[in-house]
């Protein structure tokens, strides 16, 4: 396969990548396409269906710019154009297997399928008007059966492989404890503490000891809820009237400026060698519920106040295999690693059955 790229497509496209690199003028350009629109060939077959250079031009031209950007001499592009060539060729004879095997099978595409994806398009990027439809395929060098051809295929496609993920996306204990012990180093974590906080900033028509004997009461109303409500009406927060006993993530999401104040003051688990030193001291001196008096930090001309609270800790080790976050982490990896598995075995038993075979030598 690699040979037929470099004998084949680079003759059609090398030229060009070189030429880019050039700079070409606007009438070598415009040779170049001329040349490029009315040479084409078949470069392999899929099971009776042909993969021609112009399939896999159309899908190489987008990235032509990247690629160039990435190489440092005309050598190092027809390389990378050569790579770029392959895997595309190797992508659409994949997709084609796919599709013949579907069409092997006793399966069959309802038509209603097909009708009702056009339909959308038509009504989401059209505005329901079909005859601008029409126009756009027609611009874009297709017709309305051709489309409806290739619809039809990536339904068919999309399908096929949905059934793969399906099949592979049981992931037991078993598999979730065997990808831990192998990857354990992944695991590894710093002592931590799980955070909440509020940001007190200076108000408009506040003074700096207005502010700070407000962050005092408010850090106060927190180590005892019952004064909380008293204390919001004296500094006349407004809010949706609070239910229960008031809790910090209540007082946070009124109070705090924050980007954590809408979570409740929730700022999640945290390292603690990344905090602020002040606030790491803090927090060590600190039982899990209790509440900080206001840490002042002076950022520009005026101060700010900063309450926090620890809702737990963990010390430095490894993250706990039955934590729920660790277990829908490893289960992710597991079905992604299960899914490339499933698809490479699947995409194997495909060529076994069918047949690919290069035109160009």
């Amino acid at each position: 396969m690699k040979s037929f790229l470099f004998s084949s497509l680079l003759v059609l496209t090398a030229t060009a990548a070189s030429a880019q690199l050039k700079q070409p003028t606007l009438e070598e350009a415009a040779a170049k396409r001329w040349s490029e629109m009315h040479v084409d060939r078949i470069a392999a077959d899929a099971d009776g269906t042909g993969i021609t250079t112009s399939d896999i031009r159309r899908q190489i031209d987008p990235i032509i710019g990247q690629i160039r950007a990435g190489a440092k001499t005309d050598a190092e592009f027809d390389k990378a154009l050569a790579a770029a060539a392959e895997e595309t060729l190797n992508n659409i004879a994949e997709r084609l297997l796919v599709i013949a095997e579907f069409h092997a099978s006793t399966a069959q595409l309802p038509a209603s399928y097909i009708d009702a994806d056009i339909e959308e398009t038509i009504r989401r990027d059209f505005n329901g008007d079909r005859n601008r439809f029409v126009a756009s395929l027609r611009a874009a060098g297709t017709t309305p059966l051709a489309h409806r051809k290739q619809i039809e295929d990536r339904i068919i496609f999309e399908y096929m492989v949905g059934q793969v993920r399906r099949a592979s996306s049981d992931v037991n204990p078993g598999k979730i404890l065997e990808y831990y012990e192998k990857n354990k180093v992944d695991f590894a974590r710093k002592e931590q503490v799980k955070l909440r906080q509020i940001t007190i900033t200076q108000g408009a028509a506040e003074k700096p000891e207005e502010t700070a004997a407000r962050a005092a009461a408010l850090a106060d109303a927190l180590r005892h809820p019952e004064k909380i409500a008293a204390t919001l009406e004296r500094f006349k927060v407004v809010g949706k009237p609070i239910t229960g006993t008031p809790t910090f993530a209540d007082v946070a999401m009124r109070v705090s400026t924050d980007d954590m104040a809408s979570k409740g003051g929730d700022a999640g688990w945290q390292n603690l060698e990344n905090l602020n030193e002040s606030v790491t001291t803090k927090l060590k001196t600190l039982k899990v519920g209790e509440v900080s008096d206001p840490l002042k930090f002076d950022v520009g001309s005026t101060p700010i106040y900063v309450i926090v609270s620890q809702d737990a800790n963990r010390p430095k080790g490894f993250a706990d295999v039955n934590d729920p976050e660790v277990m829908a982490e490893i289960e992710h990896k597991v079905r992604q690693i299960g899914l490339k598995v499933a698809i490479k075995a699947w995409l194997d038993d495909l060529r076994s059955k069918h047949h690919i075979e290069s035109k160009l030598r």
